[in-house]
């Protein structure tokens, strides 16, 4: 698709929103924090939130609105309380949409953003300790064992799609030794798992 512009003239900004995440991990390795962030003219939202890892269960919301653009809206600064006890998974962020008029869509639209660069955080991270444990770890390897913990994985984009070169890859790669030990665990329901948090 073209977009037009008009050559005549020179364009002027109207609008500017940056937006912000970042992930952290804590002192006990145990837990991330994640921080998102935007602004433009008119908003200033945040909300930083701690879930368990590996089970990205949300264990805490903290929401601020230092910028909005009527006193009213602070009113939707708790509209996230209820995700606390839940994990982020597919889906999450649609539990809220039910609530929209008691809730701020910009608060709503940073918790999608912390949700999805939750789950980034937690493939670099796990790609980290999975290099730790077994050394030149290829990376279909790395994603089979994902796909143990997290099988909603697959079918979720067009690289992860069943038939894709990149999944047969992953289903016809051999598995380093001991790797059967993490598949146990995954398999174990997670309240079963010492892993679940």
């Amino acid at each position: 698709m073209n977009v037009r512009r008009d050559s005549r003239s020179e364009e002027r900004l109207i609008c500017n929103r940056k937006k912000n995440v970042d992930v952290f991990l804590l002192p006990s390795g145990k837990q991330f924090r994640a921080v998102a962030e935007m602004q433009d003219g008119v908003h200033h939202m945040r909300i930083s939130m701690i879930v368990n890892q590996p089970s990205l269960r949300i264990t805490a919301i903290e929401c601020e609105m230092p910028g909005v653009p009527d006193p009213v809206c602070s009113k939707a600064r708790n509209c996230l309380q209820a995700m606390i006890g839940k994990r982020v998974l597919p889906g999450l962020a649609r539990e809220l949409k039910n609530e929209a008029h008691q809730s701020c869509t910009h608060l709503l639209n940073l918790f999608h953003e912390a949700c999805y660069n939750l789950t980034l955080a937690q493939s670099i991270f796990g790609k980290e300790e999975l290099n730790t444990l077994f050394p030149n770890i290829t990376e279909e390897q790395v994603f089979n064992i994902f796909l143990w913990f997290r099988p909603e994985l697959e079918g979720s984009c067009v690289r992860y799609a069943a038939n894709s070169p990149f999944m047969q890859k992953v289903s016809a790669v051999p598995m380093p030794p001991g790797a059967e030990k993490l598949k146990a665990v995954a398999q174990k329901k997670p309240r079963d798992r010492k892993l679940a948090n």
